[in-house]
């Protein structure tokens, strides 16, 4: 479908507008494009010309699908967006750790940590339907609690920043991998964690 974009408003620009240009949409996008028009009361030309804007100052994240980034940043804004998440500095996640593991009460933060993990298996599989292991260590590595390093189609190893997280995470991953029915074991290295799949064994 052809739309002529005649509109030579100044709303949302500088300078003077002197060039015009025709394009074509199929009807989905020229659908999406009547859906923002009426959400926000602008011209064709005002929404056109702020997509190219977006575009060109985001494209290397909407362009890219190296390493999965634009989906990590979907992920990061469904995170943030519903006020569940925050944004911690690693030294300050790294300290509350330190101070658990020389806690007294520590073991009473795991059954707590524990409780977290159940919750966490009943959201992805069926509030997020994360339904595979990849898909939920995917996710957590979004979180930046360790980097995925995929041995097989069956083994990934996870490596830590510190060996520090290793009985937070493992115990996690546990309670969230067990309560979605997953058979896994979580074997510990330095500053790594070793899932295996389907009960191998090295």
């Amino acid at each position: 479908m052809i739309e002529e974009l005649n509109e030579l408003e100044k709303n949302g620009t500088s300078g003077k507008i002197n060039n015009r240009i025709t394009i074509a949409l199929d009807d989905k996008t020229y659908e999406l494009l009547k859906e923002l028009k009426e959400e926000s009361n602008g011209s064709q030309s005002e929404l056109i010309r702020n997509a190219i804007k977006f575009y060109h100052k985001f494209k290397k994240v909407l362009g890219s699908s190296k390493n999965g980034v634009a989906t990590r940043v979907n992920t990061y804004l469904e995170l943030l967006s519903h006020g569940e998440h925050i944004i911690l500095d690693v030294d300050h996640y790294l300290s509350f750790l330190k101070f658990i593991e020389n806690s007294p009460d520590k073991e009473q933060f795991s059954v707590i940590n524990k409780s977290i993990g159940k919750a966490h298996a009943e959201e992805f599989s069926q509030g997020l339907e994360i339904s595979t292991v990849q898909k939920v260590v995917e996710r957590l590595e979004a979180c930046n609690f360790f980097k995925i390093v995929q041995d097989s189609s069956n083994r990934y190893t996870l490596l830590l920043g510190s060996d520090i997280q290793k009985n937070f995470i493992k115990t996690f991953l546990e309670e969230v991998l067990n309560g979605m029915g997953f058979k896994v074991q979580i074997k510990e290295g330095f500053s790594k964690l070793k899932i295996i799949l389907n009960n191998y064994s090295y």
